[in-house]
């Protein structure tokens, strides 16, 4: 689920560097659900030579055990079509989900 600006934002300090990606948006690795920023100087920053690492839920399927903590440098972003491929994906699942509760209720209902 990818929640607009009008619905949720984070401000960020302005002596941070902007992260690169957000939350909710599908990369080739999964989904990024969460980000993590290191100030400059600290021993994270230093042993990472980076200073945001995200959260990356790999199947959406699965469970938060299949969760990755990657740096920048290691998501590589979708292309138009991959992201079309997911997106559609996606709504095809959600379509069969409706689809099997529609169905429930209207058992229920006539019964």
């Amino acid at each position: 689920m990818t929640l607009s600006p009008q619905q949720f934002s984070i401000c960020i300090p302005s002596d941070w560097t902007q992260p690169l990606y957000h939350f909710g948006q599908w990369v080739k690795e999964g989904l990024i659900v969460g980000c993590t920023y290191y100030p400059s100087g600290s021993k994270a920053a230093y042993q990472y030579k980076q200073i945001w690492r995200y959260d990356v839920l790999c199947d959406v399927q699965a469970d938060a055990e299949d969760m990755k903590c990657l740096l920048e440098s290691e998501i590589t972003p979708l292309t138009t079509v991959e992201l079309t491929n997911i997106i559609q994906d996606e709504i095809n699942f959600h379509n069969r989900r409706i689809g099997a509760l529609s169905k429930q209720l209207n058992e229920v209902q006539q019964s």
